[in-house]
């Protein structure tokens, strides 16, 4: 195998690695190596020059630092913390989930508070026009679905109406046949004519107006 055509430790998947994080850890890394950011500077700066503490003991104190015993635990394995890390994530898409089901209880009662807001301003509205607007009725007094007339009166007006209708139109049937044919007979067989018989006019045709008959 070629130099470098492996990769690090440090780069392997945990299962391939074929030992213990904290064995790979002291593989890799050398005797008393100290991560770059454990490095940090002393928190207090009226700290005399020659107290400034050495840097193992700056590593010590950052929270950044995982104590040896913690590191170099024997019974720390990868089942452990491959288990840890799906424990924290499963916690973590619980919190995700709660809050989404948050989000939607708080859409959903803002939905009903506002529908129920509009619900009662439409009661409202409603209320307030009552006996305000127009009503969908037929000029004769005819239902609007069944056409069946509300009022007897209602009915008994139709019914002159219509009779006065035929009154007119068959007395002006009438004067125009005796002005086409004044002889009373057919003048080709000589048969006499068949009489046009008039309707008579209701009786209370008080309020109802007879159209002229007279200009035919």
């Amino acid at each position: 195998m070629l130099f470098g055509s492996e990769p690090p430790l440090c780069l392997r998947r945990v299962g391939h690695r074929g030992l213990r994080r904290h064995e790979a850890d002291v593989l890799q890394h050398p005797p008393g190596y100290l991560h770059p950011l454990s490095l940090l500077p002393p928190t207090n700066t009226n700290t005399p020059p020659g107290s400034v503490p050495p840097p193992y003991a700056l590593y010590a104190a950052s929270p950044l630092c995982i104590s040896e015993a913690h590191r170099l635990h024997p019974t720390l394995t990868t089942a452990a913390e491959l288990q840890h890390a799906r424990q924290v994530e499963a916690q973590q898409r619980q919190r995700w989930t709660q809050a989404r089901r948050h989000r939607h209880k708080d859409r959903v009662a803002q939905l009903e508070k506002r529908r129920e807001e509009e619900f009662q301003r439409e009661q409202q509205r409603g209320a307030q026009m009552a006996g305000v607007s127009m009503r969908n009725e037929t000029g004769d007094g005819r239902d609007t679905i069944t056409r069946v007339f509300r009022l007897e009166e209602a009915r008994r007006r139709s019914e002159d109406r219509s009779a006065v209708e035929q009154h007119s139109y068959f007395l002006r049937q009438q004067k125009l046949m005796q002005r086409r044919n004044p002889h009373g007979y057919n003048i080709i067989t000589g048969e006499p004519l068949r009489p046009i018989v008039v309707p008579p006019l209701p009786t209370s045709t008080t309020t109802i107006s007879l159209p002229p008959v007279n200009n035919v």
